[in-house]
């Protein structure tokens, strides 16, 4: 069975589908006699035409919206499936909003054949899948680079709080943001957010509180009504239950004050006495292992939206994500937000942080957003010094093209702020082309193909 063959064919059970909407006595007789016929060949043809027809109902496919298929699109778009809910199929399917940014001559499986996602009752075990409601919903639209606003909030130390106790022979430490000192400065972030016409706010880690976050809600439910600003990542702090508390990231609508996705931080920081002497951390003596006390969080929430499938990794998480990476590739997660607190990131090496979001670029070609705070940078002392040219505080990482065709092609962008209340600007694009400088770093919306 030629190409020319199998894609004939793949049109002739395509047009069927499309014509009523579903899979008919008469198209039924066609594709057994066909594979009959031609055997896997035949049924391979058969699952194109398939996933040609469901193209239709994928709201991140160019051809998508057909009346005949309108019923699968609701289908989707209540239940975040494809397959029937009550139906006695295990798994999921998903309709595709991203790929892998490898380089690929041909595919290396079955499923890279397809646009759509079949996803196990085993690769879904830990994995929450839910969607944003549409009055959260901004209806991105394709093909416009979606605008984020990354706000480092953490000038220095004294920005912070640090709490550290033996406890169980082990030194624990948390973390927390000084209340008191970032008060006002919430206002000014808010206002900054505004006025440079950012969609989407990410703040670092150790950010939040739960009276910052009472703080936020209102100020941004005052935003006028033809303010740009879309979502903001609150950063993260000690929110929630518990004993110790979770070190808690909050997405939240910017419109209603509603928070629409949030997520525990499941890989504590293990500070060790050369990071804390590097680091210039507060707490003295640093003389043997320190750990995060949180509670740490057992599940990853994954939200389907306009943008593509959103995730949140708080800081550790994007580094100890071996255990995520296969699930998050079957679900076809497109956009990663992570709140870091760590030292500035480089431009000149590409340390675990940025090799992280590399990694999640080439696996399944998400885009990833790394927003860290000014306060380690301003504190560190290291041998030789730092250099000031070499230090960034956001970095958005993402495929460059579609389908690459050389390694390491990322559209990266590096960014920094003035201060803690500034809103992060471009300094160089694609690891060193001077491209879009001085402007806010943006995203692609997901796409099928």
């Amino acid at each position: 069975m030629r190409v020319s063959t199998v894609r004939r064919f793949a049109d002739r059970v395509c047009t069927g589908v499309l014509r009523t909407g579903r899979v008919t006595t008469r198209l039924t007789k066609a594709v057994v006699r066909e594979v009959e016929l031609h055997g896997d060949r035949g049924i391979f043809a058969v699952l194109l035409g398939l996933d040609w027809a469901l193209a239709t109902a994928n709201p991140f496919s160019p051809s998508y919206d057909t009346q005949t298929m309108a019923w699968l699109s609701i289908r989707y778009l209540r239940h975040h499936r494809l397959n029937n809910p009550r139906g006695k199929t295990k798994g999921i399917l998903l309709p595709r909003c991203t790929r892998p940014g490898k380089v690929m001559a041909e595919g290396a499986a079955k499923a890279d054949f397809f646009n759509v996602h079949r996803v196990t009752t085993e690769e879904l075990r830990r994995i929450h899948i839910d969607r944003i409601p549409s009055r959260n919903d901004p209806a991105f639209a394709a093909g416009e680079e979606v605008s984020i606003g990354a706000v480092p909030m953490l000038e220095k130390y004294a920005d912070l709080e640090f709490e550290w106790q033996q406890r169980n022979e082990r030194r624990r430490y948390r973390v927390t943001p000084s209340t008191g000192r970032l008060h006002d400065r919430v206002g000014q972030v808010v206002r900054g957010l505004e006025r440079s016409g950012a969609e989407i706010a990410v703040l670092p880690e150790s950010t939040l509180s739960p009276s910052l976050l009472r703080q936020w809600r209102t100020l941004l439910r005052e935003l006028p009504d033809h303010s740009r600003l879309q979502w903001a990542l609150l950063g993260t702090g000690p929110l929630g239950d518990g004993s110790p508390p979770p070190n808690r990231a909050v997405l939240v609508d910017c419109r209603t004050g509603e928070a629409v996705l949030e997520q525990d931080k499941m890989a504590g920081f293990t500070v060790t006495p050369r990071v804390a002497t590097t680091w210039r951390l507060p707490g003295e003596p640093h003389d043997k292992l320190a750990v995060e006390d949180i509670s740490r969080g057992l599940d990853i929430t994954v939200l389907e939206s306009s943008l593509g499938r959103i995730a949140v990794f708080v800081c550790e998480d994007i580094k100890q994500s071996v255990q995520w990476e296969a699930k998050l590739q079957a679900l076809g997660v497109s956009h990663i937000l992570v709140p870091l607190f760590s030292s500035p990131i480089s431009r000149q090496i590409a340390r675990w942080d940025r090799q992280a979001a590399q990694r999640c670029v080439e696996e399944f070609g998400a885009w990833v957003i790394l927003s860290n705070s000014l306060a380690v940078g301003a504190e560190m002392r290291t041998q030789p010094p730092l250099d000031p040219e070499d230090g960034f505080n956001c970095v958005v990482v993402g495929p460059h093209t579609r389908e690459p065709v050389e390694y390491g092609d990322y559209d990266t962008q590096f960014c920094r702020a003035d201060n803690a209340a500034a809103v992060s600007r471009v300094v160089h694009r694609n690891d060193g082309a001077t491209g879009s400088a001085g402007g806010l770093p943006g995203v692609q919306r997901g796409w099928a193909s």
